[in-house]
């Protein structure tokens, strides 16, 4: 079994961290008022899923590492994956369902479709790319699994094959090929290409190379951690502070390739350096990292619910600073319950159920954000 790399798990608790505050953005004015202060202060935070993306590909390729090649390893990769991810979401899908209107939902067309889409893990609107959902509409988080799922579904393919590396090459470069061939074009920008058909422009969409960006990471650090030996922070701190003032000056933006260029070189260094990385910053984020996927699913249903509930009694209270801090305290103490009493002990009994080992490491997941 692997063992976990914490200073990759401190960029997914800085990650998921960054995703609840561009969400609770919201929260830091009254509902209804400007929101430039807000945007000003946490706007950046979607870039989260840029770093959870690069990080997905990452792992993918540190937990498969020295696993061999067919059909029992594909399968079981596979299985692994979505043993770990789905029934989570279900359980969570069907909270953000009964605390969302729950029946009311079937009075409406689109919310129906919007359901379907959900429980399918199927981006059905032409816009907004990359999203290719309602990004106001109920559990609008599950974008990025889509995403998630369908990198899952290919690298388990490339597990077939020996030469992995070729293979994973083979598959990202084949949209790029077969688009250019139809259209003659080539783009970089997550507003991907103009095809009619929804499944076209989700399949080709360019942010789906981060994840090759993170692939690549993976098999540099697979190569490079035998000769390297971090013994110095001042690396990964360095390029931690240029991408962070990167990000500040807004030079760095969500859903954008040169994002996930600069995320994968921050993953590849930090696990490099890994040792004096966890040394150098809080353990909680650690801690924030393994809870992150709970996180993620929970928090923007979880605060809806109690600002929703809560502003019925006291109007307006939650759309302050205080309770734009209380939501952010009781979204991680929920998701740190969750991950402790359902989330590890949920997919602990599924792969005994299945009779499959912990092979894949719990920082295998990986988490994503919705757009707004």
């Amino acid at each position: 079994m692997k063992n976990k790399i914490e200073s990759i798990q401190i960029l997914r608790g800085l990650a998921a961290l960054a995703v609840v505050l561009f969400h609770y953005r919201f929260y830091l004015v009254p509902d209804g008022a400007d929101r430039t202060v807000p945007d000003s202060l946490f706007g950046w935070g979607g870039i989260g899923v840029d770093l959870f993306f690069v990080i997905s590909g990452f792992i993918m390729v540190y937990v498969t590492d020295g696993k061999g090649y067919g059909l029992k390893t594909s399968a079981n990769f596979i299985v692994n994956r979505l043993i770990r991810i789905v029934p989570m979401y279900y359980l969570i899908l069907l909270v953000a369902f009964l605390t969302g209107g729950a029946m009311s939902t079937f009075h409406y067309a689109d919310k129906v479709d919007n359901l379907i889409s959900a429980l399918t893990f199927r981006p059905y609107l032409q816009n907004p790319a990359p999203l290719y959902i309602d990004s106001s509409g109920m559990y609008n988080v599950r974008w990025t699994l889509n995403y998630e799922i369908y990198f899952y579904m290919a690298f388990s393919l490339c597990l077939l094959i020996k030469p992995r590396l070729i293979a994973l090459a083979f598959w990202f470069a084949l949209p790029v090929v077969v688009v250019y061939y139809l259209k003659g074009e080539f783009t970089l920008s997550a507003k991907g290409y103009a095809f009619d058909s929804v499944f076209a422009k989700f399949l080709t969409n360019p942010i789906i190379l981060e994840f090759g960006f993170g692939a690549l990471a993976g098999f540099v650090y697979k190569k490079a951690s035998h000769y390297v030996e971090g013994k110095s922070a001042s690396v990964p701190i360095l390029i931690a502070t240029a991408i962070g003032m990167a990000i500040y000056t807004r030079e760095l933006t969500a859903y954008n390739l040169l994002s996930g260029i600069a995320f994968s070189v921050l993953v590849l260094t930090f696990a490099l350096y890994s040792n004096v990385v966890t040394l150098f910053f809080p353990k909680c984020l650690i801690t924030l990292g393994n809870i992150s996927f709970s996180l993620y699913l929970i928090h923007n249903p979880l605060a809806s619910f109690i600002s929703g509930k809560v502003e019925k009694l006291f109007p307006g209270i939650m759309h302050s600073v205080p309770g734009f801090v209380i939501l952010i305290a009781v979204s991680i103490i929920v998701a740190n319950l969750s991950y402790h009493y359902i989330e590890t002990r949920l997919t602990l009994k599924l792969r005994k159920a299945f009779h499959l080992s912990s092979s894949h490491s719990s920082q295998g997941i990986t988490t994503g954000t919705p757009a707004s």
